[in-house]
């Protein structure tokens, strides 16, 4: 509709009306969007609890793992058939009697599957092109296997930690009457050994004492082996490495080794790395099949 002005030109129609349509198609679009997330979100968690149950049996668990598909949408990768990333995290996993709280964690790339025979069951098999899968144990069960060397001093031993160090950190001693700085930075190489640093309190001679055993963890038929070499003790006077022909006798009461089992997807372990908190094992393998 136009109206006539008073100069005699026609004059375009009130804009409330273009408004109302531009607002109907964005509500209309929002909606169609808001549709598309839902089915989207729908379809991964179908798709996850089908590979959940898979990773379950492969890693003969009690529960079903946590399953995340990557990437910026589902759907498409569905229609493709191909997942460019599945992460599966299994957590407080028992492995015997001393590792009580051991995390599992699998990246799974270029994950072959498509979303209709997953549904229907008729997929028996999920290809997958690469695994990296890798088994972290904990302060508090690396401390648990330490307190088995039943040794009055390693039973006491509370509040132990677990830092990265670098090999050279472990081998080198400070001067005397000083203490091993932490470092801010460690480079981040994988290999079949690396540095750590034990730190826990225990009770010598009345006196709370800081214990900090510098080690070299080496992985040995898929066992982490701690060998300690060297100590250094810590109280609120004083800081002090001992001496040699003691540190001799004491540090072997930290040596232990770490059985966490086998990793996931049965890869073979490659290497062993130290995060704040963590002993891990790591490895890698190509052209899986999960759920064989």
């Amino acid at each position: 509709m136009t109206t006539v002005t008073n100069s005699g030109r026609p004059q375009a129609a009130p804009r409330r009306r273009r408004s109302k349509t531009v607002r109907r198609l964005v509500i209309t679009l929002v909606v169609l969007l808001g549709l598309l997330v839902a089915a989207d979100f729908g379809a991964a968690a179908v798709f996850e609890h089908e590979v959940s149950k898979r990773a379950q049996a492969q890693f003969d668990l009690r529960d079903h793992p946590s399953v995340k598909v990557g990437g910026f949408s589902f759907l498409v990768q569905a229609f493709s058939g191909e997942y460019d990333l599945v992460t599966v995290d299994a957590k407080g996993v028992p492995v015997r009697d001393t590792l009580r709280d051991v995390d599992v964690h699998a990246d799974l790339r270029g994950v072959r599957a498509p979303l209709s025979d997953l549904v229907s069951g008729s997929l028996t098999g999920v290809p997958v092109r690469e695994v990296e899968g890798q088994v972290r144990v904990k302060a508090a069960d690396v401390n648990r296997a330490i307190q088995r060397n039943e040794n009055e001093v390693v039973s006491a031993l509370t509040n132990l930690t677990v830092d990265p160090a670098s090999e050279k950190t472990v081998a080198t001693a400070p001067a005397e009457g000083a203490e091993t700085e932490q470092e801010d930075e460690i480079a981040d190489q994988e290999g079949s050994t690396a540095g750590v640093r034990l730190c826990g309190t225990a009770d010598i001679a009345g006196q709370s004492t800081e214990l900090c055993v510098f080690s070299i963890i080496s992985l040995v038929e898929g066992k982490i082996v701690v060998s300690p070499k060297r100590l250094e003790l810590r109280n609120g006077a004083t800081s002090a490495a001992l001496p040699a022909a003691l540190q001799a006798k004491v540090l072997p009461l930290f040596a232990i080794t770490l059985d966490p089992g086998t990793l996931p997807f049965k890869v073979t372990p490659t290497a062993v790395t130290v995060e704040p908190g963590l002993l891990m094992v790591k490895g890698k393998a190509t052209d899986l099949v999960l759920g064989r």
